[in-house]
């Protein structure tokens, strides 16, 4: 299926627009013209993740976060806590009889189990370009985990999610690259960026991974799906940066930043 009268009219974005001329929400609305049945699937797949935290609030007997834009409505996902049925990815219902029967699938937190199962979910995807985004998403979040983890004296295995043999370096290698460098040319750079002190340039340096990766995922796609993705993904990311150009994102980001650094100020302990 294509998509070249979906394509033709979306606004042009680049890495640093401030001012969006579409929102997310807005794309995804104008969206539900042109899609339906698997590829509609492969969409909200990229959406899940708020769904996951939403699950794991129910499980955890907390009221679900009203702030969260999940793909299924909220009380759908109360029932499915309560007694899962086939409506949810079986990922999440496979979670959810694990954590209510305390054998969770994996020695991480209930939180890591459940970004583990969710990548493996996106990675058995039939879309080339699903699977190849979720590898690489989930590779950059564990190289930065990994990378937090060594620095404060953590133990690594226990923060990195994953069986592939990017997780599996991670977790034994001794090494400054983790071994990784020659067949991953990002891995320098992402080393380069969490040796920055500025958080926000560091964020930046990330996500302009992602937007390069993307980019050149469809580089000889046109109006298919992989292009639609790679748009959705890439607006995703300047959404984000432009809220936080005004003065509640400014704030807001502060706080995440300031909850970072917390997180990882346990130097004195270890002294």
């Amino acid at each position: 299926m294509d998509y070249i009268a979906f394509i033709a009219g979306l606004p042009e974005i680049a890495w640093d627009d401030r001012k969006l001329s579409l929102t997310v929400a807005e794309f995804r609305e104008q969206l539900k013209d042109y899609i339906s049945g698997k590829d509609e699937r492969y969409i909200d797949l990229f959406f899940l993740p708020n769904d996951n935290a939403q699950i794991l609030r129910l499980l955890n007997k907390q009221q679900p976060d009203a702030a969260l834009t999940t793909v299924y409505p909220e009380k759908m996902l109360e029932e499915e806590v309560l007694e899962p049925d086939k409506l949810l990815p079986a990922y999440l219902r496979e979670f959810i009889v694990d954590f209510k029967e305390e054998h969770l699938k994996y020695n991480v937190s209930p939180e890591n189990v459940l970004s583990w199962m969710y990548y493996d979910y996106m990675m058995r995807a039939d879309n080339a370009l699903v699977r190849n985004y979720a590898e690489f998403s989930m590779n950059l979040k564990n190289l930065v985990t990994a990378l937090n983890a060594r620095k404060y004296g953590f133990d690594v295995s226990e923060e990195v999610i994953g069986s592939n043999e990017f997780a599996v370096a991670l977790r034994t290698s001794n090494a400054k690259d983790f071994g990784l460098g020659m067949d991953y040319p990002y891995i320098d750079k992402v080393i380069a960026l969490m040796e920055n002190d500025n958080l926000v340039e560091r964020e930046r340096g990330l996500d302009l991974l992602i937007w390069d990766f993307l980019d050149e995922a469809v580089t000889f796609e046109y109006f298919s799906l992989e292009r639609v993705i790679s748009y959705m993904l890439r607006l995703m990311i300047v959404e984000r940066w432009s809220k936080m150009s005004s003065e509640s994102g400014r704030r807001v980001f502060m706080e995440m930043i300031e909850k970072f650094r917390q997180s990882f100020q346990f130097e004195e302990q270890f002294k």
